[in-house]
């Protein structure tokens, strides 16, 4: 399967690129659409994050101590055994960028009395 890169500007730009850094512009073009990739499963896993973070509260009730899979912004998974779930996720998804996070449960509250003693006024 072969692809064409047809828009003239972009063509110039690869072949300038190439001739600066001395590599082929196959090389070049194949570096930029890594790095296009690469970026794109960053933004992707980051909005997952976002979504991951705005539920938290109720993940706790429902998943807390498992992990869950988070796929454009909703629980698609979970499972106790992280292995698994990204083994399942994997196998449903490929490599479509899937945030999978540990739900942890709620800590427990801290709670500190500094000292001193009340008073009533009089």
């Amino acid at each position: 399967m072969g692809i064409e890169l047809t828009e003239p500007s972009l063509v110039a730009q690869v072949e300038r690129l190439a001739d600066r850094i001395t590599q082929p512009a196959e090389q070049v073009l194949e570096m930029a659409v890594r790095s296009y990739f690469d970026l794109a499963e960053r933004e992707a896993i980051h909005q997952e994050t976002e979504a991951f973070s705005a539920m938290v509260g109720d993940l706790k009730t429902q998943y807390a101590g498992r992990y869950v899979a988070v796929y454009r912004g909703s629980v698609i998974d979970h499972d106790s055994d992280v292995s698994k779930l990204e083994a399942r996720v994997r196998e449903r998804l490929g490599s479509l960028p899937v945030l999978i996070a540990p739900v942890e449960p709620a800590p427990p509250r801290e709670l500190r009395w500094p000292g001193g003693r009340l008073e009533a006024s009089p």
